[in-house]
C-alpha cells in the first residue's frame, strides 16, 4: 500500500523545468540585487524601488503607511547627494539639525508585491528657515503616477532643537543649485 501511495504521489510531480525556464532571468528581474532601492539617476535624481510582499496589507496591496517610508528614504538619499554630507557632518559643520516639519502626500495608484517603481526627488520651495523636498513616484512598467508628496524640513539649532535657525548659506546654495538644475532638465 505504501509503495502504491508513493507511486501515485510521484505521478503528481511537477514537470521538470525546461532549459528556457532555467536560463530566463525575467522572473528574477525585481530581485536581481538584495537592495531594496537604488539610485538610478542623479539628474534628475531618481530612486528605483521594488515593493515587497512584507510591505502589503491583508488585501495584498502595499499598505498606505509604507508610502511615507518610501518617500522619506528617497529624500534621505537625495539630501545626502545635494549636500554631499551625512546628517552628522551637516550638524557639526553648520550647527543645525534638519528634522521634518511636515509631510503631505496624495495617493494616485496602488502597488502590489514585486511592482517596480521610481521616485523622482527635487528641491522645492526654499524659505528662511524651512525648505521642501518634492517627490513623485511612478510605476516603472507604464509610467502611471503612484503618489506625489512634499516633505518640509525646518532648520533648528543643534544646541537647542526648540529654536528655529536660518538655513545656513552652504545648504541654501546647494538647494538653489539643485533647484536650478531641476528647472533646466
Amino acid at each position: 500500500k505504501a509503495r502504491r501511495r508513493q507511486e501515485a504521489r510521484g505521478s503528481e510531480r511537477l514537470e521538470p523545468w525546461s532549459d528556457e525556464m532555467l536560463n530566463s532571468r525575467r522572473d528574477l528581474e525585481p530581485f536581481e540585487s538584495e537592495k531594496r532601492e537604488e539610485v538610478t539617476s542623479k539628474k534628475p535624481f531618481r530612486v528605483r524601488r521594488v515593493a515587497r510582499w512584507s510591505e502589503c496589507d491583508p488585501a495584498g496591496v502595499v499598505y498606505t503607511g509604507n508610502f511615507a517610508e518610501y518617500a522619506l528614504s528617497a529624500v534621505h538619499l537625495f539630501r545626502r547627494h545635494i549636500f554631499q554630507r551625512n546628517w552628522r557632518d551637516i550638524r557639526e559643520q553648520t550647527g543645525v539639525d534638519l528634522p521634518a516639519k511636515a509631510i503631505s502626500m496624495i495617493f494616485n495608484g496602488s502597488l502590489w508585491p514585486d511592482d517596480v517603481f521610481d521616485m523622482e526627488v527635487r528641491a522645492g520651495e526654499i524659505r528662511s528657515r524651512t525648505f521642501d523636498f518634492e517627490i513623485t513616484a511612478t510605476r516603472a512598467d507604464d509610467g502611471s503616477n503612484v503618489f506625489t508628496g512634499t516633505l518640509s524640513v525646518i532648520c533648528v539649532s543643534a544646541a537647542d532643537r526648540r529654536i528655529a535657525a536660518a538655513i545656513p548659506d552652504l545648504l541654501r546654495r546647494r538647494l538653489d543649485d539643485s533647484k536650478a538644475a531641476s528647472a533646466e532638465a
